[in-house]
């Protein structure tokens, strides 16, 4: 009889209510378990509403595009770019949003000359790499490719190659155009004007549809993600996503602590349970970076990630955006040859490339150095940010060898063409490898040691 008497009260509560109530209560310890699996998996969906809030709401941010649908193109990164951490420096970059509530959108690539690298990655709100608008599979002459919701069912347009969708109603593009030296950014500039966005109906010349609702949008804080409003911004960022199938068990986890549509928010006791589950998955996340990681395991699709929300999350954590292997292969390297965490102010550090050690990249390849705990670039007197094999001057030795230098100061006139400037503290440095060939691919190529020298 009780039994009964309860399941009439939690139909009334949620009738009433609308919030979906659990019979049985999560304890603490429970709680803390499921906050830090929780943390792991929306790190992704906190992290690019950021991204996304300062590129494309705020009108205040100096990183404003102009809103959604918008490009904002930009140079050669420099140690004032702190949208997303870990910049590159050999591809200038070109970000726009797009919402997909109302109506698809058409991605536009004009014709680019052949010999020069671009992509066109675009991802959802989980992090995950949706697909690449890129050479090597669309080709140089131009093309045009959809951009469409989870849900939306119609057909392709003519002209139009390939639909593009996640599992957000928000997408986002790190576009990159190669430069070639300093002197070509006016060509990256024209191309990057020539990128093109517009609503499906426009592109079709249709009258455009009834506009989505308006958002009221959470002011972004930067820490927040450290914070408990990281859960407010979860439940505020869930509704703009499409559940999916492969995600059911942990967004039914979530739901436990006050996660997700339609959940009541947790008791006191629950809320801090969750504060120290966020703190073990910061923890966790923190040690990772500082260790060695398989840049393969970050960015990659839905189906490729398998459920690897802890990867899923550090490649946000450590560089957000980063693209899928077949386009770029990224070697993260946060320790020397004695297994020491780098550090300007006490070493100085080499790497050398023997005559067939160099990276075998079919487009480039490129060293950048970060500044940590930021993971932003470094001012440095020669205003060199990052080093490769299209560095202007970059010598290599009668033997064929190839030798840089990460250190603070310069390491002598003769050799500052093969300088990485490095900061006077801690510092990380990525390899970058932009048309990895078959031996970086299949790992018979091994990167060689960063020595440390003094």
């Amino acid at each position: 009889m009780k039994q009964k008497i309860l399941k009439v009260l939690l139909i009334v509560m949620v009738m009433i209510t609308g919030q979906v109530v659990n019979a049985s209560d999560v304890t603490a310890k429970e709680a803390r378990k499921i906050a830090n699996e929780a943390y792991i998996f929306n790190y992704p969906l906190v992290m690019y509403y950021r991204t996304m809030y300062m590129q494309a709401i705020d009108t205040k941010s100096t990183s404003y595009s102009g809103g959604f649908g918008k490009w904002l193109n930009l140079g050669t990164s420099s140690p004032k770019d702190t949208d997303i951490v870990a910049p590159n420096n050999d591809s200038p970059y070109s970000y726009a949003w797009v919402d997909l509530r109302a109506e698809p959108w058409v991605l536009t690539i004009p014709k680019i000359e052949k010999k020069r690298f671009y992509t066109s990655q675009w991802d959802d709100l989980w992090g995950f790499v949706l697909d690449n608008v890129w050479a090597e599979e669309d080709g140089n002459d131009g093309v045009n490719v959809l951009l469409a919701s989870p849900t939306w069912k119609g057909e392709v347009p003519k002209g139009v190659k390939r639909i593009i969708r996640g599992d957000s109603e928000f997408l986002g593009s790190l576009t990159r155009t190669q430069l070639f030296d300093p002197k070509d950014l006016s060509n990256v500039t024209k191309i990057q004007k020539e990128y093109k966005l517009q609503p499906l109906s426009a592109y079709l010349g249709k009258a455009a549809p009834k506009a989505a609702p308006a958002i009221d949008w959470k002011l972004w804080k930067d820490g927040a993600e450290r914070t408990d409003a990281f859960w407010d911004y979860v439940n505020f960022m869930l509704p703009f996503t499409t559940p999916n199938s492969q995600d059911k068990p942990m967004l039914d986890k979530m739901a436990k602590i006050g996660l997700g549509a339609g959940t009541a928010k947790p008791n006191a006791e629950i809320q801090a349970a969750m504060k120290l589950g966020m703190q073990d998955a910061l923890a966790e996340l923190t040690k990772a970076s500082q260790g060695d990681v398989d840049p393969a395991l970050f960015f990659r699709s839905r189906k490729d990630t398998n459920k690897d929300y802890f990867n899923r999350a550090l490649g946000v954590m450590v560089g957000i955006f980063g693209n899928v292997k077949k386009v770029s292969v990224y070697f993260s390297v946060p320790k020397d040859d004695k297994g020491e965490l780098f550090d300007g102010s006490k070493h100085n550090y080499v790497i050398t490339f023997t005559a067939d050690q160099i990276p075998p990249a079919k487009d480039f390849w490129s060293w950048t150095m970060y500044k940590l705990p930021q993971r932003w670039l470094v001012d440095n007197p020669v205003n060199r940010y990052a080093i490769g094999s299209a560095t202007p001057g970059l010598k290599k030795a009668k033997d064929g060898s190839i030798t840089i230098y990460f250190q603070a100061k310069s390491p002598g006139k003769d050799k500052e063409s093969n300088w990485l400037p490095a900061p006077e503290g801690p510092f990380w440095i990525v390899l970058r490898t932009y048309g990895p060939s078959k031996a970086i691919l299949d790992n018979s190529w091994k990167l060689p040691p960063v020595k440390q020298v003094k």
